[in-house]
């Protein structure tokens, strides 16, 4: 999958890696785009993109990580990532720069994820979680098609706002996918 490429109308997706860091970080330190998640440090996110870019991809399948530019202005990423436990199903994810909000690119860049997940062999279904509380994230999960499958209550060492209300689960299937 090296130097894999995917494209949609607006966006240009590219691989993840080291080199993106910078603007990862810059990201992650908007208190406005991780109003549903935490501010992280450069050193947290470089953690967490090890993480990522390790255990939560599979480049020899084509599963993983993406940046997105709108032409050449960064606006934010997006997975189609693995889970190593049970290879049939892939984690859809994204994470978007405020000057990319409100303008469709969330689901533009997520569909295209989700159409890679399954040109993968033996991906058979596509899950995403978020807050419950989170309804612009919960709006691009129904555009793809995606059912609300799950709803939990997590635990952590310092919840945010709205966590009371619990994680909601999405999924779609193969076979979904292939009847839209």
């Amino acid at each position: 999958m090296s130097g894999a490429r995917l494209t949609t109308d607006r966006l240009r997706l590219e691989l993840a890696g080291p080199d993106h860091f910078d603007l990862l970080a810059g990201l992650n330190a908007d208190p406005a785009v991780m109003r549903f998640a935490r501010a992280a440090t450069r050193e947290e996110v470089e953690a967490e993109w090890a993480e990522r870019l390790g255990p939560r991809s599979d480049v020899a399948r084509g599963l993983g990580y993406w940046v997105g530019f709108e032409e050449d202005l960064f606006v934010g990423w997006w997975s189609a990532s693995s889970f190593a436990p049970d290879p049939s199903v892939s984690g859809i994810g994204y994470r978007l720069a405020r000057s990319a909000w409100g303008r469709g690119l969330a689901t533009e860049g997520a569909a295209a994820a989700v159409d890679h997940a399954f040109s993968v062999p033996g991906v058979d279904r596509v899950v995403a979680s978020t807050m419950a509380v989170n309804a612009g994230s919960r709006s691009v999960l129904a555009k793809l098609g995606m059912n609300h499958v799950d709803t939990y209550a997590g635990t952590w060492e310092v919840p945010l706002p709205g966590s009371e209300q619990g994680e909601v689960v999405y999924a779609l299937t193969r076979r979904d996918w292939l009847a839209r």
